[in-house]
């Protein structure tokens, strides 16, 4: 890879799963099990697509070293990680703590 390739890549490169998940999560969703699941929850079937666009970005980054299939990558992770945080801050059965339990460091009992 020269340097010209290596410094084009987005800083959040990490967030690029290896291919194979992205093209066992396009399997998954279109699996019959998943489908039930996805007509339970949501009514209707869910767009599994995007797993498979995200699949060929990611073999075209991989083979080619292509900065345009990295950055929508790393683009569509980063909105997949926004959505499920998000989703833990709304959640509102539990109460977030500011500090830890007073007890936090107490000795464990013995026997």
């Amino acid at each position: 890879m020269t340097d010209q390739q290596t410094t084009n890549l987005p800083d959040d490169i990490w967030l690029i799963r290896p291919c194979e998940v992205y093209k066992e999560e396009y399997k998954d969703c279109k699996s019959l099990l998943s489908r039930v699941y996805q007509h339970y929850v949501y009514g209707t079937q869910q767009d599994c697509s995007q797993w498979m666009t995200d699949f060929n970005n990611c073999m075209k980054f991989r083979l080619t070293r292509d900065t345009e299939a990295a950055v929508s990558l790393v683009a569509i992770e980063t909105e997949r990680r926004q959505k499920r945080l998000q989703l833990a801050k709304d959640n509102d059965v539990w109460e977030y703590r500011k500090r830890p339990p007073p007890e936090w460091l107490a000795p464990l009992e013995t026997k």
